[in-house]
């Protein structure tokens, strides 16, 4: 069942969850048990073989929950599993890897939070042994990696000489640079954060208590195996309402500086005269019963598995937000169809629906839609008779879309949904062996809106046939030798004597069956790119580009409606 019928219906199956086998956080076994009891079915995956299984994941999880620790034996590239999710399409519970990335690099991250205000330990980076501290820095120092989490490699250092060498030591160990900072004296703190439907809800704080060896939490006191009711060393943290409510405060201000999503946890130092440092930010907080993010929201009258929903439930209402769908009818010379587009899709150009309703597929035909989008030319073609369609795009939820309106409209039996590129899309497909990939039609309707550099979804290259070209240039490998025919949906911003020669080049037959008017004003197309009216006239000048003036100081193009047979 799709995501987007889940969603609609409320209702989501299967959840993947990513760990680093051989990692010592128990993590996934944690979330695989409250999936259990909350009776979702779970596929569990390894960071470090991502490559090979995100695609998969991608098609068969309603969501995916990402505790990766390291990747490539990195913890400071972790951010990439998440990275080639997104690019499969998957949709991830927790931060985006822009998030992750920007939350392990304290660099970067020290800033961000600076600039909003929120106090964090005094400190600078450095890369080699050939620094000097500088006056404002006090003894001791921290010295850690700079791009890290799990306190790896995190010393402290009591004099400048032995910051040198920690330094430096830290330097060849992570081989990435460090940061020297402040040691903050004071309480060490732990808070979750939580997204619920209306707004950050922060759970109780949790207060860590040092050992004798350790004066703040290192990683070897983070791995240690908890035990009892909760971790020894911690306890609810009594704060003044006062100090409660500001440290909330400053809670929901980083998730939000941070650009974070559904949960995270930060780590906190409570100076003696009262201030709060962020030390930490934990974009993947253990999720083990015993830890911290799982005891606060017991605190909260959360139980485990309702945790586990929470964080889901954000997922959810986000993705839910994203894929709010309207619905449109199209009346075409086969009967109504009716589509079911979300916000997040274009619907159907005016072009498009004339498009479909020009279309010359004969029953039992194989037919191939470059750029399937809202599904409305494939699900046109099946109702013409076609064999099969197969139906391309490279966004996911255009995809999405496709395979539900296609089942909307009572072909999803007849049309096959890929992702990829134009033509690669078909390479490493089942039906690629099948009768010699051949088809009798392609429909393409690439983007092609000139600019001199990509701006957005509609970008066509600098002429506007960067995508066209494609399009024509791969057609004659998988269309059908004679009967084998190109619709092609232009228009004449995009170099229209250009794409009639390269077609004339690579066709015997080539037509424009039919031609339409579309009025359009600068205003419409500086919008989505300053200036780029000014650009179309320049393009007009040199003739790589056709339109006129109209009443009013509107323009007119010509949309082209191009069918080319017989590939050479």
């Amino acid at each position: 069942m799709s995501l987007l019928m889940n969603l609609h219906k409320r209702v989501y199956t299967t959840v993947g969850i990513i760990h680093t086998a051989g990692s010592p956080c128990r993590c996934a076994e944690a979330i695989e048990g409250g999936l259990n009891a909350l009776g979702h079915e779970v596929m569990v995956a390894n960071s470090e073989e991502i490559i090979f299984q995100a695609l998969e994941l991608a098609r068969s999880c309603d969501l995916i929950v990402d505790h990766s620790d390291t990747f490539l034996g990195r913890g400071y590239v972790r951010f990439v599993v998440r990275s080639i999710l997104e690019t499969r399409g998957a949709r991830i519970v927790g931060s985006g890897s822009r998030a992750c990335r920007l939350a392990d690099n304290k660099i970067a991250a020290k800033t961000r939070l600076g600039k909003a205000g929120i106090p964090t330990p005094p400190g600078f980076a450095v890369t080699s042994d050939t620094w000097n501290v500088p006056p404002w820095l006090q003894p001791p120092f921290v010295i850690k990696a700079a791009f890290e989490h799990m306190s790896r490699g995190i010393r402290l250092a009591y004099t400048e000489e032995e910051a040198r060498t920690r330094a430096a030591n830290l330097i060849e160990q992570a081989q990435q640079p460090v940061m020297v900072e402040s040691y903050i004296t004071g309480r060490e703190l732990a808070i979750s954060v939580i997204e619920g439907p209306d707004g950050l809800i922060v759970l109780p704080p949790l207060e860590w208590y040092s050992t004798s060896e350790d004066v703040f939490l290192a990683e070897k006191l983070k791995l240690l195996e908890p035990s009892g009711k909760t971790r020894p060393a911690a306890s609810r943290a009594e704060l003044s309402p006062s100090l409660l409510h500001e440290l909330e405060g400053y809670a929901r201000l980083a998730f939000k500086t941070l650009g974070l999503r559904d949960y995270a946890r930060f780590d906190i130092r409570l100076s003696p005269a009262g201030t709060f440092f962020f030390l930490e930010t934990n974009v993947t907080p253990s999720l083990e019963p015993l830890e911290a993010f799982a005891i606060s929201a017991r605190w909260a009258g959360i139980s485990y598995p309702e945790l586990i929903e929470k964080m889901l439930s954000s997922a959810i209402r986000r993705y839910s937000k994203k894929l709010s769908a309207k619905e449109i009818s199209i009346e075409l010379p086969t009967g109504a169809i009716k589509l079911e587009v979300p916000d997040s899709v274009h619907p159907p150009f005016s072009s498009s629906i004339e498009l479909a309703k020009l279309l010359d597929i004969q029953p039992g035909e194989r037919v191939l839609d470059l750029g399937s989008g809202s599904g409305l030319l494939s699900i046109a073609a099946a109702k013409l008779g076609a064999r099969n369609v197969v139906a391309v795009d490279i966004d996911p939820l255009s995809l999405e879309t496709t395979t539900i309106n296609a089942q909307k409209n009572g072909v999803g039996g007849l049309i096959n949904v890929y992702a990829g590129s134009w033509y690669e899309a078909l390479k490493e497909k089942p039906h690629a062996a099948e009768e010699n990939n051949r088809f009798d039609v392609i429909i393409a309707t690439p983007p092609q809106t000139p600019a001199p550099g990509p701006f957005g979804p509609r970008y066509g290259g600098s002429d506007g046939t960067l995508h066209l070209f494609k399009a024509i240039d791969g057609a004659g490998d998988f269309l059908e030798p004679e009967s084998g025919r190109l619709w092609l949906l232009a228009i004449s911003l995009a170099n229209p004597s250009a794409l009639l020669s390269r077609l004339k080049e690579l066709f015997r037959e080539v037509t424009i069956v039919h031609e339409t008017e579309r009025p359009f004003t600068a205003e419409e197309y500086n919008v989505m790119n300053g200036g780029l009216m000014e650009y179309f006239l320049k393009l007009r000048a040199s003739g790589q580009s056709e339109f006129i003036e109209a009443s009013n100081g509107r323009y007119v193009f010509r949309s082209l409606f191009i069918r080319a047979a017989r590939p050479r």
